[in-house]
């Protein structure tokens, strides 16, 4: 398996980051730009809400835990928007997998527990992205 910085794509992949933590948020945007990704990196959820619409994203990664809008509560608004129901999301948690699993059911495409590795998070993110730009493909 190719790392997501070597692999080929036709144009550059734009991921919003929502995290409430700037520690988190800062370390996650440095190695996704570091990958080659557009990062657009925000500590409020109903702010990168209404960012959405004007840089739309291809990919969304959520922290669960937050104050204004939880991860689980962005996910349902994003999944009722037909202009993102297709968008891959990514559920960050520190909670255990039972819970987070309710992410799953709001809509998110994975998860992945807090800390997060490297590999890991480059990992998710190039599945995600492959398996959604597969999916536009069939659609025309």
């Amino acid at each position: 398996m190719r790392s997501a910085s070597t692999t080929p794509r036709s144009k550059i992949d734009r991921i919003l980051i929502v995290d409430d933590s700037p520690e988190i948020l800062s370390v996650t945007d440095a190695i996704l730009s570091s990958a080659g990704y557009e990062t657009i990196a925000y500590t409020n959820g109903l702010i990168a809400l209404q960012i959405m619409e004007l840089l739309p994203p291809d990919l969304i990664i959520l922290d669960v835990n937050m104050p204004s809008i939880d991860g689980y509560e962005m996910t349902r608004r994003i999944r009722s928007n037909s202009t993102w129901d297709l968008t891959p999301i990514l559920l960050f948690t520190s909670l255990d997998r039972s819970q987070a699993a309710f992410g799953l059911e709001c809509g998110a495409d994975d998860l992945l527990r807090k800390p997060v590795s490297i590999e890991e998070l480059l990992g998710k993110v190039s599945l995600l992205l492959h398996a959604s730009h597969r999916q536009q493909l069939r659609a025309g």
